[in-house]
Parts: structure tokens; C-alpha cells; sequence
């Protein structure tokens, strides 16, 4: 009987998730804990130090004359307490696009778009005993860069705030026969007009138990809606969860791949 009850749980799920095309924007793309592009509630252990760097193909990227090619970023994330998680990310831009700049030290050094990021986890999913709750998070990218503070317009008129969003995130976890299930729902919102966001965001991740190893590897297969097209991806964690290996096919076709090194830090 319980069998069948998960059974009809993870199909409702399922067919919710599929009705809905949502906008999303990065976590495993933006070197923050989560999914590949869409923001969840799931927050790593305290402590944790992670290192990361993605390649990023132009499609994944905002619709600005900064990226109209593939490229790569690199960033640093760190969380304090279980219930704060800090990050700064940058994306590489070829200087060799822009006119005028043509020197070496400002096509590598300089020509970098460089965004802060934070997620604070309100609730813990199941907490106070309430074994129903998802757990609740809130979070910024690239809060403070543009023009004179106006982020309407900003990519335009000179700005460079093409990362900005402010989103809220559940998420809730079932373990069922076959592995376990994630399902995250959320919505993000900023003003910038060119990548504009003000929408819902949903998100299905499964953990086969035949592709999970205790201490040696475990395996999140992920299934995402980005408003434009339908990603699946996996991320795949090795070494007591170390090392993290992503990749993602956009609209089935288009590859953003991504590695990071994690280490929880001792007080």
C-alpha cells in the first residue's frame, strides 16, 4: 500500500512539473549549491568550501553583446551554520570582441564579469517536527552592479548587472523504492530589461539507487524548464563528495559542463 501511495505521489509530481514551462537561472551554473540553472532551498553542510568552474555555452548566457559566444566562469562558495551560503563568481569576456580593447593584460585580467551571490535557508525541511515541511530559502545574484543603482535598461545603457536576479525557493525530498526524489518550486524577479525575470521556477532531480555508492559515487539525474527550452542533466559527486562533475544538453542539444571541488572546513 505504501509502495503504491509513493508511486501515485511521484507521478502527481511529475505531470505538475511537466505542465509548467518556467524561466530559470543558474546554481550549478552559478557555482552555488542546487540544480544546474534553477534555484532550490537545498543548502550544503556547514562549513562547506567549494571551488568550481563551468563552461558555458552562449545560449545558457544573458542576451547581451557581452556573450554572444561560449565561455567559461570560476567562482568560490562557502556556508556558515547550515543556514548561510556566500559565493563570487566570474565569467570570462573576450576583450578581443570589443573595440578598442586590444591589449593582453585587459582581454585576460580585466575583462572578466565579476557577481556576488548569497542564499539564506529559512526553514529546514521538516523542522519543528513538521516532517511535511519543505525546507524555505531566499537568495540574491549580483545584487549590487549597475548604472547609478537603476537596474531597468541596465545592459543597455551601459550596465553589466546581466546575472542579477532575487528569488525564493522550496524544496521536498521523498524516498521511494527506486531512489530518492526531489522536487523544487520557486520564483525570481528582477528589473533588468533584457533579461528580464518575474516568473516561476520548477525543477525534478532523481537519485537512482543503482547509480548511488556509499563513499565512492552518487549520481542526481535532473529534469528542468528554462522558459525557452526543455534541459536534462546530471550531476555526478565522487570521492566521499569531493568532486562534483556536471553536464546539461539545453533544448537537447546544446552542452554546458561544469567541475567543482568541495570541502567542508573544521572549526
Amino acid at each position: 500500500m505504501k509502495s503504491e501511495t509513493n508511486g501515485h505521489l511521484i507521478a502527481a509530481i511529475s505531470i505538475v512539473l511537466s505542465l509548467i514551462c518556467f524561466i530559470t537561472r543558474g546554481q550549478f551554473f552559478d557555482c552555488s549549491s542546487g540544480l544546474l540553472q534553477t534555484p532550490t532551498a537545498e543548502m550544503n553542510p556547514s562549513g562547506t568550501f567549494m571551488v568550481s568552474s563551468n563552461y558555458l555555452n552562449k545560449h545558457t548566457l544573458p542576451t547581451s553583446s557581452y556573450w554572444d559566444y561560449n565561455t567559461f566562469n570560476y567562482g568560490v562558495n562557502i556556508t556558515f551554520w547550515s543556514r548561510l551560503e556566500v559565493g563570487y563568481v566570474c565569467t570570462l569576456i573576450d576583450g578581443s570582441k570589443k573595440q578598442g580593447e586590444v591589449s593582453e593584460w585587459y582581454r585576460i585580467m580585466r575583462n572578466q564579469d565579476r557577481h556576488l551571490t548569497a542564499k539564506v535557508l529559512v526553514l529546514k525541511e521538516g523542522e519543528f517536527g513538521l516532517k511535511w515541511m519543505p525546507a524555505l530559502a531566499v537568495g540574491v545574484s549580483d545584487p549590487t552592479t549597475g548604472v547609478g543603482g537603476d537596474y531597468t535598461d541596465n545592459v543597455s545603457s551601459g550596465g553589466n548587472s546581466g546575472f542579477n536576479r532575487y528569488y525564493i525557493a522550496a524544496t521536498k525530498h521523498f524516498k521511494t523504492s527506486v531512489g530518492e526524489i526531489g522536487a523544487h518550486l520557486g520564483y525570481q524577479y528582477n528589473r533588468i530589461a533584457d533579461v528580464h525575470y518575474n516568473a516561476p521556477c520548477a525543477a525534478i532531480d532523481w537519485m537512482p539507487i543503482w547509480l548511488q555508492k556509499e563513499n565512492v559515487v552518487r549520481t542526481k539525474l535532473i529534469s528542468e524548464f528554462d522558459g525557452r527550452t526543455f534541459n536534462i542533466g546530471a550531476i555526478v559527486s565522487l570521492w566521499r563528495d569531493h568532486f562534483d562533475a556536471m553536464i546539461e544538453l539545453q533544448a537537447m542539444k546544446w552542452v554546458t559542463a561544469g567541475i567543482r571541488y568541495k570541502l567542508v572546513l573544521k572549526s
